[in-house]
């Protein structure tokens, strides 16, 4: 005889940072909600991510606020709440990097830009700053840019993963599922492989993971993938927490560096923009050259003769839209499954918002716990940095 499927009002299938942060958002509300993670929570584009919680101003570098610009304005305040103990999910004791993030041109970078983050569209969310008061990166005599201070800031993002993972551990579980699916394509039972489980409702947040838990699906949703080839640098480096631009890449950041420290002492700087868009197709040594080439233009105090550099490709994994990057996060319901893609590390908390809409519409909380399953507990991801060093 056949083992009864074990029952959750909740199944949600991937443990980055969207899949736990609604298991927290859903689980508080008193759902019993239980999470799958393939590999190991964080492990893709959440520790791929740099850690920035911004506020969009890094999509108006043309000199004029666009809708990406607009919907994310918010969500640093959200995110302040949430670590200050406050807001959606209390996070008081996650460390934050960088309270700040800087923006620096380089001295030939045109007035029409300058004047823009002097203007009303982004007044309350742009500092200029004087010399007194530059960082210690900046703070360099060869410094001949512009500096300006944001509202944005930079989380540690496997401190953020366990502190969202720490509350519901006993229903997380690393575990490769497979979906059966009914006639009509909607999801009947999750088969762990040790047993089924089903839900009322089922969230697909795996990212990537995404593609292929949708085939069989008779679903309009569809998933696109926009590649980086990100690089990071390690060595004695001061701290960088900047968006770098210039007149040749002034519609969007030349150069995104955060800066991530290493248990030996040593720090590790995580460079993106549009260096890492550039990047892909280019071969690891390539990239490595390019990088180098930039950041000796851009930083020509910095001794970076002795670091070690690596490089890492990553799919920024979205709903299709014309291989264009969406300005909102995307959740939609598909059947008794609801299809999440935060598509931006800073607009987690909107995602969930989002789909706590959805699921209060028609499913009351039991106020119980999930099951109890006979699988591995989930464990936390290594970071890129970790792994390439």
């Amino acid at each position: 005889m056949a083992a009864v499927p074990q029952h959750t009002q909740i199944a949600i299938i991937g443990g980055g940072i969207s899949g736990l942060w609604m298991m927290n958002v859903l689980g508080n509300l008193g759902y019993a909600v239980t999470l799958f993670e393939s590999e190991e929570l964080g492990h893709a584009q959440t520790f791929a991510s740099q850690g920035m919680i911004h506020g969009g101003i890094k999509y108006a570098l043309g000199g004029f606020t666009t809708p990406a610009s607009e919907s994310i304005a918010s969500m640093p305040g959200v995110w302040r709440d949430c670590l200050a103990g406050r807001g959606p999910l209390p996070l008081k004791h996650v460390p934050i990097l960088s309270d700040a993030y800087y923006l620096f041109s380089d001295g030939s970078l045109g007035s029409r830009v300058t004047a823009f983050f002097g203007s009303k569209s982004v007044r309350g969310r742009v500092k200029d700053m004087s010399r007194s008061d530059y960082p210690p990166l900046f703070a360099d005599p060869k410094f001949r840019g512009n500096l300006y201070q944001l509202l944005d800031m930079v989380v540690d993002t496997p401190a953020l993963i366990q502190a969202l993972a720490a509350p519901y551990k006993k229903h997380i579980y690393q575990n490769r599922v497979n979906l059966q699916r009914g006639p009509d394509g909607g999801v009947t039972a999750i088969d762990t492989g040790a047993g089924l489980v089903t839900a009322d409702c089922y969230v697909l947040a795996a990212g990537s993971g995404n593609e292929a838990l949708l085939a069989g699906a008779q679903s309009p949703i569809r998933m696109q993938r926009r590649p980086l080839q990100q690089v990071m640098v390690k060595g004695q480096l001061p701290l960088a927490y900047a968006h770098g631009v210039s007149l040749r890449s002034a519609a969007k950041p030349r150069v995104t560096i955060t800066t991530h420290p290493m248990t030996d002492g040593e720090q590790v700087w995580y460079l993106g923009g549009q260096l890492a868009e550039d990047g892909v197709g280019r071969t690891t040594g390539e990239q490595i050259d390019k990088a180098k080439q930039e950041l000796n233009e851009l930083f020509p105090w910095v001794d970076l003769g002795h670091s070690q550099w690596a490089t890492l490709d990553i799919d920024r994994a979205e709903p299709a839209n014309d291989l264009q990057r969406p300005d909102t996060p995307f959740c939609q319901r598909d059947g008794n499954s609801i299809v999440c893609w935060p598509t931006k590390l800073t607009l987690t908390p909107m995602l969930a918002e989002r789909l706590t809409q959805l699921v209060t519409e028609d499913l009351q909380p039991s106020h119980q716990p999930g099951p109890d399953l006979s699988l591995p507990a989930a464990s936390i991801s290594k970071t890129p940095w970790e792994m390439a060093f």
